[in-house]
């Protein structure tokens, strides 16, 4: 917008500056107009290399967005498949502890029973030697006992070959005593007859 020129001032100095000529102001406007024209290019300029990085940035957001939801996907598929495979290895790893614990117990009874065993055993040898010992130890009085007896057993053994003798004397002699019992009857038998039967 120009402005019209100011009168000239009767008390200002004759040599002092000239008022703008119309000419001068719009050269002045156009220098001014040409400058916010050369702001506004530039401030265009910014602003499209500020659009440009912000869809740069936008699209690298939006990829690392995909990218990251595609990876939380593998990821969790992934998790997914350990936990699987997690239950599933415990679940065999507990079979199989419980089988080696089965194993392991039915082996446990087994030494067990045979540690009994030998313990019975021991206890019976220990009380065989603690006998064989106590023999040991009354040996001389049992090789007395054995002497006194072998004596008792040759005097019994005496003893009853004398009774046998005298059995066999007083069976001899209760053998003629009967004969001649008989011998007696047999005779008075045949006199009795005699004298019932006179010829």
């Amino acid at each position: 917008m120009s402005k019209s020129p100011a009168p000239p001032n009767p008390n200002s100095d004759s040599q002092g500056p000239t008022p703008p000529t119309p000419q001068a102001e719009w050269e002045l406007a156009l220098s001014q107009l040409r400058a916010t024209n050369a702001e506004l290019q530039r401030r265009k300029a910014d602003a499209e290399k500020d659009r440009e990085l912000f869809r740069t940035l936008y699209g690298t957001a939006s990829a690392h967005a995909s990218a990251t939801a595609s990876e939380n996907a593998a990821l969790l598929e992934r998790a997914e498949r350990a936990e699987g495979q997690a239950r599933d290895g415990l679940a065999m790893v507990r079979a199989t502890y419980d089988v080696r614990m089965r194993r392991a117990e039915e082996e446990a009874a087994r030494w067990r029973a045979q540690y009994e065993v030998l313990v019975a055993r021991e206890r019976r040898a220990a009380e065989v030697q603690e006998e064989l010992r106590a023999r040991a130890g009354r040996e001389p009085e049992l090789r007395a006992e054995v002497e006194r007896l072998r004596g008792r057993l040759e005097a019994l053994e005496e003893d009853y070959a004398r009774m046998e003798g005298l059995v066999e004397v007083l069976t001899n002699a209760q053998a003629e005593e009967t004969e001649e019992i008989a011998e007696t009857a047999q005779a008075s038998v045949t006199s009795a007859a005699v004298v019932v039967d006179p010829i």
